[in-house]
Formats: C-alpha cells, structure tokens, sequence
C-alpha cells in the first residue's frame, strides 16, 4: 500500500510540474491555448502572462512540497507533510471549480484526492 501511495503522489506532483511548465514557459503558444481553453490571442498580453508566471510558481511549489515530503522530510513528518500539501492541491482544484473550470476538479482534484487517500491508509 505504501509504494501505491508514493506513486499517486508523485503522479500528482508530476501534474503540477508540468501545469508549471506550461503556465511559466508556454504561455503563449497554441499547446496552453489548447490545454487551457483559452484564445492564444489573450494570451499575448503581458498581464496575463505575468498572471500565468504567478500561478505556475505556485504550482511548482505543490509539485517541490510532495517531492520534498516524499524523499527529504525527516522520518517523522513525512507522511503529515505529504497529506499536507495534496491537501493543498484538493483545496485549489475545489477553489479552481468554483471560480473558473469544473474540470480541474476532475483533472487535479480527484488524483490529489486518490493520493491523499492512499497515503492515509498506507499511514
């Protein structure tokens, strides 16, 4: 059950990194446009870019977290700070459902959720 755990929370850390990628380094471009759902010709200003830039950090942080609780938190605390920060993430994709995009809850949700769960069992 433990190595279940571990590799739905490296998956859902994957997720983030990635989300990353794009929010910091593919916006604009048609791929985001497409990921996103969102006209690339918006996607040019720079405040949106800059707006992107902002949340794409913010998902790297959730993607270094799990990683860090995952390999490098002290023996006692893994497990709490794993919880922690894919509890973050359930939080943003229900935050993200209700203001922007149902999907997310789908997309990042549910395998933060299916992650979150495992390793509460596995605990």
């Amino acid at each position: 059950m433990q190595t279940l755990a571990t590799i739905l929370a490296l998956i859902v850390a994957a997720e983030h990194f990635y989300i990353m990628y794009l929010e910091m380094c593919k916006i604009p471009s048609p791929q985001a446009a497409r990921i996103f759902g969102l006209p690339e010709e918006f996607m040019q200003q720079k405040r949106v870019q800059v707006m992107f830039s902002n949340q794409g950090l913010y998902n790297g942080f959730l993607a270094a977290g799990i990683v860090w609780a995952q390999f490098f938190a002290p023996e006692n605390t893994g497990t709490e700070a794993t919880l922690l920060f894919l509890g973050f993430v359930i939080t943003a994709a229900l935050w993200g459902a209700v203001t922007s995009n149902k999907g997310i809850l789908i997309k990042q949700g549910l395998p933060a959720l299916l992650a979150f769960l495992a390793v509460w069992g596995a605990a």
